[in-house]
């Protein structure tokens, strides 16, 4: 009879088991098809109702730090509700992503800590990019591409002037405005990727938003291509009246400044 019982209590076990399993299996289908639908329902498009922004900068970047930038001086800026605050230091280029990163005149790497304080990171760049996740990938004078890697760079192939790194994967232009996107990487996914595929068209500067790239071309022409899971690169290159020089994208909002260094902001809609 005991032996009997205990084998009944294993069939059981056995059964619950495998219900937990299948139930676990249910939740991560679901969680997936979830995740898909939410991704595909960021199709975006760029919506060009300039609204121009007080102030003068030759770079911008907006995202999960908020607004920074420079100005021809150098001097570094923040973006403090409708005011800028000057921070301390001297960068040619600044990206705002899960931590703020900059470059100076020198090709110097450098990390912001907090208030006026900067942390310089050993290596050389004259373009750099972190996504919202905290992914940093950035080219040198070389036009050769590093990812930041723990406390390190990893080289990448290929050659870029300029890297932009989001939740549409990492993106770049090399010195003939040729464009291309880092397969494996779509989703603001970590690691190196495997391979570049060519899109077709001209920009001398791009920006990998949510559902959509946006870039402009070296007769400041905007330019916007929607994506999503199914078609990391999109179909098409839109272009919308406006002109910039430099332009970046984070949630529903793109900005950019042009050759006079005015500054400009535009929302997004879904596509």
């Amino acid at each position: 009879w005991y032996q009997r019982r205990v084998r009944e209590f294993q069939t059981f076990q056995h059964y619950f088991k495998q219900i937990n399993l299948r139930q676990d299996m249910f939740r991560q289908i679901i969680l997936l098809l979830a995740l898909v639908a939410l991704a595909q329902s960021r199709r975006m498009r760029l919506v060009p109702k300039w609204a121009r922004i007080p102030g003068g900068l030759t770079r911008c970047s907006i995202g999960a730090r908020g607004v920074w930038g420079v100005n021809k001086n150098q001097d570094i800026f923040h973006l403090a509700g409708k005011k800028w605050k000057h921070i301390k230091g001297k960068l040619v280029h600044v990206s705002s992503g899960r931590q703020v990163w900059g470059v100076n005149k020198h090709d110097n790497i450098y990390v912001h800590r907090g208030g006026h304080n900067w942390q310089h990171i050993g290596g050389k760049l004259t373009n750099i990019d972190c996504s919202n996740r905290g992914h940093v990938w950035g080219v040198n004078r070389g036009q050769q591409i590093y990812r930041r890697h723990g406390k390190g760079w990893v080289r990448i192939d290929g050659a870029a002037i300029q890297a932009s790194v989001g939740f549409a994967g990492v993106w770049v232009v090399n010195k003939a405005h040729d464009i291309y996107h880092r397969k494996g990487t779509f989703g603001d996914r970590p690691g190196n990727g495997a391979g570049w595929i060519h899109v077709p068209g001209k920009l001398q500067w791009v920006a990998s938003g949510h559902g959509l790239i946006v870039g402009v071309n070296r007769n400041h022409d905007i330019y916007y291509r929607t994506v999503d899971p199914r078609h990391p690169v999109g179909t098409k290159w839109v272009h919308v009246p406006g002109k910039l020089m430099q332009i970046d994208v984070h949630a529903n909002t793109v900005m950019g400044v042009n050759k006079h260094h005015h500054i400009y902001k535009a929302p997004l809609a879904k596509a």
